[in-house]
């Protein structure tokens, strides 16, 4: 294949260039700067198309790289032949995938071509855009080799069926990744993860033996309990028996327990009664005969009837003539005085004491009114003096008035000093008036103090009389009940029989006694259930232990047969990679001596340096020192650039052993010396004789 000539429309900074090309080596002697890698990218991306459009990195997205700063199309054409047929190529790239174009002409007679579609360069070179890029584009900047599926099946001239190689790489890494998730060594690997789940669970399996034995000494102790209990069932119903019988004795000797109940209420409320007389008469008591002791205080309590009833008279004599001012007074004051009986209905003078308070107020108004001048005369004046002092500034600043401006600040003056004396006149009176108003009430109201405090000791000593009316009542009432009760059951004879069989009742055991022991029984009997209860509970609890550790068990075994079945199949995984790499070495042996043959010869060719080299299947150099195989970074940078070149100059033979591609060389030799890239430049002149050869350089140097 021969690059005739190219058109370069736009592309990073070249813009309607034009190139002619020879069959044999085009050397290019361009200044940093100048576009040579734009110029070596322009023909990948005219036969590969542009890649990267989802990077973000400027570097990575080659549409946006060799865009236009002004955001225009770019691309341009290429003329090419192979064998004795031309071809004109022409390629624009948009600012998307959708806006770019492929088109492809017979040159010779103008017509479109469809020998080959927009992936020509695959369909010419039997390579992707990676691999063309890693084997006819070499670069001072990259010359480090790696190799893919898709170099080796154009290696392995099964290019034609790339299929195979692809699916070599995918099954390679299905397999890696398959081995490293099955790994037994790795943290992450699923054997490893069950070795470890085994352990913990075979950690937690320890104490089941002695789980076991527990609870079947639980079990042992709660059988005794409840074979205890059953004994004892038999003590409770004798227990429960007694206690039956001395209900039934007591139940026969009801009668003497209400007739002994009915007399101990009424010496009680003697009792109460004699003894509230003995307080209220104090030193008294022993000195009034029994006779009068009843009648005394009754007719005390009349007399503090009449005496309550004519002080609250009194005082509502007292609140008709000052209830107006005290209760504005209360008002003020945050309380209301209310005559006895308004006080002990709140909600029932209400309407009377809102009354009272606004006609005492409005009298109180018009009272004060008398003695102050009216608001309007005030305001008059005051306005009639503001009115005479506006007049005298602003004669001051020119108003023609008829008047002089000290008569009308005169004026003024007097009109506001009249109205200030009439309010001040005013105040003064009302504060007379209100003093005596204030003495008034304070007068009345201590009076009215007075009185309820009289009224409140007499209230005092007539309630505790009621209180004594109260518990004379109630001695009286118990003692008919207790009476009426020996009458309707017989008389006091009957009784002093059932008193003598109380006696009895009483000498034996006690019903009291008798409940204590059948409770204190009771007690010891819930007590022993709960113990079973509790028993039985831990039983429960340790079965459930025991039930998950048998679940513990079983996944263990479960846990034991997974990992058995993952290391077969990862020995499995191994075996299959391992046979994968035998027949990938094998296939490589098809390629890899001729390869290194041709390495050798182009190394030679260059360096005298007497170094032996070995090749991997995946092409990767090592040289032998002493008898020991090293990796090449134990060379000189020099010798390493220069490795790498010939490396690639015999990859591209083997790759293209018909049909020539052409060879991109930007820079190669810029690491070599002087002698080295001498006999290097010479290698190019001779290579140039069969294939076609773009070399770049910014040095005169270098220049072939």
């Amino acid at each position: 294949m021969i690059i005739e000539a190219c058109h370069i429309a736009q592309f990073g900074k070249w813009k309607d260039a034009d190139f002619s090309f020879s069959p044999g080596k085009n050397s290019f002697l361009w200044d940093n700067g100048y576009g040579k890698t734009s110029f070596i990218y322009f023909f990948k991306l005219m036969f590969y198309g542009v890649s990267g459009d989802r990077k973000q990195d400027l570097e990575e997205n080659e549409r946006k790289h060799y865009m236009p700063f002004q955001g225009a199309s770019f691309g341009g054409r290429i003329i090419f032949r192979i064998g004795e047929k031309r071809y004109r190529l022409e390629r624009s790239f948009g600012l998307k995938k959708s806006e770019d174009s492929f088109r492809l002409f017979d040159e010779d007679s103008g017509k479109e071509s469809k020998d080959y579609s927009e992936n020509i360069g695959e369909e010419l070179f039997s390579l992707d855009a990676e691999s063309f890029q890693r084997v006819c584009m070499i670069s001072h900047e990259d010359l480090h080799f790696s190799m893919n599926s898709r170099m080796h099946a154009k290696l392995g001239n099964v290019a034609e069926d790339q299929e195979d190689m692809k699916k070599f790489q995918q099954v390679q890494t299905i397999l890696k990744d398959g081995i490293n998730a099955l790994s037994p060594n790795r943290r992450t690997g699923n054997i490893f993860k069950l070795k470890m789940q085994e352990e913990e669970l075979s950690s937690g399996l320890y104490g089941k033996e002695a789980l076991e034995n527990a609870v079947l000494s639980i079990e042992k102790e709660v059988l005794a309990l409840t074979e205890k209990e059953a004994k004892r069932k038999e003590e409770g119903k004798a227990l429960e028996e007694e206690l039956s019988q001395r209900i039934s004795e007591k139940d026969s000797l009801g009668k003497w327990m209400s007739y002994a109940q009915k007399k101990e209420e009424w010496e009680k409320a003697e009792y109460r009664y004699e003894n509230a007389l003995k307080w209220y008469y104090q030193d008294r008591f022993s000195e009034i005969p029994e006779e009068k002791k009843t009648f005394l205080w009754k007719e005390e309590m009349q007399s503090l009837q009449e005496q309550i009833r004519s002080i609250k008279k009194e005082i509502e004599k007292v609140s008709e003539v000052g209830e107006e001012n005290a209760g504005v007074e209360a008002e003020k004051e945050g309380g209301i005085v209310l005559p006895l009986e308004e006080a002990s209905v709140p909600g029932a003078s209400r309407a009377k004491k809102d009354t009272s308070k606004n006609e005492t107020i409005g009298n109180g108004t018009k009272e004060m009114g008398q003695y102050g001048t009216s608001p309007v005369v005030l305001f008059a004046l005051a306005g009639l003096g503001l009115l005479f002092v506006l007049l005298f500034f602003g004669k001051l600043f020119g108003m023609p008035l008829g008047l002089p401006s000290a008569l009308f600040l005169l004026l003024g003056i007097l009109s506001l000093s009249l109205c200030f004396f009439l309010w001040w006149s005013g105040e003064q009176k009302k504060r007379v008036w209100q003093e005596k108003q204030e003495e008034e009430e304070n007068r009345q109201r201590k009076q009215q103090a007075i009185r309820f405090a009289s009224l409140e000791e007499l209230l005092s000593r007539f309630h505790k009389l009621e209180d004594m009316q109260d518990l004379e009542q109630e001695a009286v009432g118990r003692k008919e009940e207790f009476l009426r009760f020996v009458e309707e059951e017989g008389g006091e004879q009957a009784f002093s029989l059932l008193e003598e069989k109380q006696k009895e009742w009483e000498e034996g055991p006690s019903l009291e006694e008798s409940r204590r022991k059948l409770e204190v029984f009771r007690k010891e009997e819930e007590e022993r259930r709960e113990e079973i209860r509790k028993k039985r509970a831990e039983r429960e609890e340790k079965v459930r232990d025991l039930d998950f550790l048998e679940e513990q068990e079983r996944l263990l075994a479960q846990k034991k047969e997974e990992r058995e079945a993952l290391e077969k199949r990862y020995n499995l995984l191994q075996k299959t990679k391992a046979y994968l790499e035998m027949a990938k070495e094998r296939f490589a042996l098809q390629y890899k001596e001729p390869i290194l043959e041709a390495f050798q010869k182009y190394f030679q060719s260059i360096c005298t340096e007497p170094l032996q080299f070995q090749m991997s299947e995946d092409l990767e150099l090592s040289f032998v020192d002493r008898g020991l195989s090293r990796e090449q970074g134990y060379l000189s940078e020099g010798l390493q650039d220069l490795c790498r070149f010939c490396q690639k100059l015999a990859i591209f033979d083997a790759m293209f052993r018909e049909e020539k591609a052409f060879l991109l060389l930007d820079d190669p030799f810029s690491h070599l010396d002087e002698k080295n890239g001498a006999r290097a430049r010479a290698l190019l002149e001779e290579l140039a004789e069969s294939r076609q050869i773009f070399y770049f350089t910014c040095s005169e140097e270098r220049r072939a």
